[in-house]
């Protein structure tokens, strides 16, 4: 089995190093000391694997939790989302405000001096460690604002452990300057080993965090969760600059794959359904979450399939309204639109990505022994997993068990954390906010994407006026980039995030609904699906499935927008060090 799948499965733990609790003003018991330790490239190597399995994993984080705080999915359980849903609480102690992470990078960053190990290993693995510290630092920043900024590994007498906390800008900022460290010390793609941090995923990362970091700090101006004042401007300067310099790097978008069983066209569909043995020969991925059947080391490939997977989830009918029709247009102006009586219906003459992303009719879900199945009704009455919406989730599906390594309903398959398409969508957005967004640099772009998923091109001008544009008060050609981004996206993550940056409190607090209820009328499904005994629970006045009718009514969800943009810091942390503070709202 090659080095790299044990990479991102297996952190081996250099004991010694590790004896931190995840608390910042909790003290270790055992202080964490260099001795006997030598740095040799061996043990940087051991120490830096430890951080990759806090890199995104299988599947079905992706699938069904990655986009269910977002306007793309409707859970079942909202509970499980409590800032999307309105229900968050202040936690007497942890709710992610864990500091081990950053104690134990800045072990490394303390100690690698002494390492006589030759000065390529020493950049290499400082390269990675300074990596997962922006990696860390920018998971917290999104979810706790303003943060304290630590450079070194602390002690009882530190008195970091007791001061307040630093504006997001000047987080932001020192995230950003870690990261160029990061991209001065990592060697290129083609001299590092498969599985692991390069230069170009480390100036990806940069320019998402720029990307992420400005839209934050321009579009929350003149609220509690603004940044420091100072113009936004250097940060979608610095995501444009990196993003073009990813460009440069050689890569291209995946479109050679072909299968007597699926559609000409499903390049993008098997990016997310590609066996680890072969995602190393797709230039787009950057990197990616490797496994093996050999090692055990699988996850379910199929449970999306009828099931919402844990916890019950479906696809919104805001994320289907959101897809082009194959003429370029709008649904709420294109005259190949069909409508959404049935499912039939709506994904007729659209983006054809949307068939790659959502489960339709004909479509092969499961290919064994020359076998295949092809879809299935939706489980709409399953417990506890339940598909809420009545639309399904083909992207990241494998109907490829019985001959991809794997079996049942497990798939080895890679899982790609980071694509040159983000790189061309982070560009588009960037060069949209400097004023900088010409036709040429749409060309490069947004319409690559376009090119691969067969969708007319963007024009610099857009050519027409949606009503149902998601942000109206913008330019129409930034209401195209985000929704080029939100389609291209789906279901890898980028959402939540994406909503929360723009300060989108209308879409976040948008009815969560699904398909046409009726359709599914004596439909042959297994459980019995009764539409007249759940039609009083689930369905609303404009009989859309809406699975959380009974708790929020027709209107919007819970979100509160004078808080919910950001979680609470934990009680016993306050009370600890009240230099903290509390985040606005709670």
């Amino acid at each position: 089995m090659k080095k790299h799948t044990l990479v991102t499965m297996m952190a081996v733990l250099l004991v010694a190093m590790l004896s931190c609790e995840d608390e910042l003003t909790t003290i270790p018991k055992d202080t964490i000391t260099d001795q006997g330790i030598t740095f040799s490239a061996n043990e940087m190597e051991m120490y830096a694997n430890q951080f990759y399995t806090s890199l995104p994993g299988t599947m079905a984080a992706w699938a069904w939790e990655s986009d269910a705080a977002s306007d793309n999915d409707v859970p079942a359980s909202f509970t499980s989302y409590p800032l999307a849903f309105g229900t968050q609480t202040i936690p007497a102690s942890g709710g992610g405000w864990g500091w081990g992470n950053i104690r134990n990078v800045n072990f490394f960053l303390d100690n690698i001096s002494v390492s006589e190990a030759p000065q390529s290993a020493q950049d290499k693995y400082l390269g990675e460690i300074l990596f997962f510290k922006a990696f860390f630092y920018f998971d917290l920043m999104k979810r706790f604002g303003d943060l304290p900024w630590l450079s070194t590994t602390l002690d009882v007498d530190s008195p970091e452990l007791f001061e307040g906390r630093l504006s997001r800008s000047v987080v932001a900022d020192s995230i950003l300057s870690v990261l160029d460290r990061s991209i001065d010390k990592l060697p290129s793609k083609s001299q590092t080993q498969e599985g692991r941090i390069h230069r170009d995923v480390a100036l990806l990362f940069k320019a998402r965090v720029a990307l992420y970091e400005g839209t934050w700090e321009k579009y929350h101006a003149g609220t509690p969760f603004e940044g420091d004042g100072r113009d936004v401007n250097r940060f979608f300067t610095q995501a444009r600059d990196a993003a073009e310099e990813v460009m440069e790097g050689g890569y291209t978008l995946y479109n050679d794959f072909s299968h007597p069983e699926i559609p000409d066209g499903f390049s993008y569909w098997r990016l997310f359904s590609t066996p680890s043995s072969e995602i190393s020969s797709i230039s787009e991925v950057l990197l990616a979450r490797e496994y093996s059947a050999d090692l055990d080391l699988i996850y379910w490939g199929q449970q999306i399939r009828t099931s919402g997977g844990p916890n019950g989830h479906g696809i919104s009918k805001s994320l289907v309204d959101a897809y082009l029709c194959d003429d370029g247009l709008p649904i709420g102006i294109s005259p190949q639109y069909m409508g959404d009586e049935t499912l039939e219906e709506v994904t007729t003459n659209r983006d054809p990505r949307m068939k790659m992303t959502i489960s339709t009719p004909g479509m092969p879900i499961k290919i064994s022994n020359g076998i295949v199945d092809a879809y299935q009704l939706p489980f709409l009455t399953l417990n506890p997993w339940p598909n809420t919406t009545g639309y399904q989730i083909y992207k990241w599906l494998s109907p490829f068990i019985a001959t991809e390594d794997a079996s049942g309903n497990n798939t080895s398959n890679a899982v790609p954390l980071f694509r040159y398409a983000e790189a061309l969508l982070i560009a588009a957005e960037a060069h949209e906010e400097l004023g900088t967004c010409t036709q040429e640099v749409l060309d490069r772009t947004i319409n690559l994407l376009r090119d691969r998923a067969g969708v007319p091109h963007l024009d610099e001008t857009v050519g027409f006026s949606d009503p149902n544009w998601n942000f109206p008060g913008l330019t129409p050609l930034m209401n195209e980039i985000r929704r080029e981004r939100r389609v291209e996206l789906a279901f890898e993550g980028f959402r939540r995030d994406d909503l929360y940056r723009w300060a989108a409190t209308d879409l976040i607090r948008a009815p969560r609904l699904g398909s046409k209820l009726e359709q599914w009328r004596d439909r042959p499904f297994e459980p019995a699906y009764d539409v007249d005994e759940v039609s009083t629970r689930i369905e609303n006045v404009d009989g859309y499935i809406s699975p959380l009718l009974q708790t929020f009514g027709e209107g919007e969800v819970g979100f509160d927008p004078s808080k919910n943009y950001l979680a609470p810091l934990p009680v016993d942390q306050l009370t600890l060090n009240p230099n903290l503070g509390q985040n606005p709202g709670y």
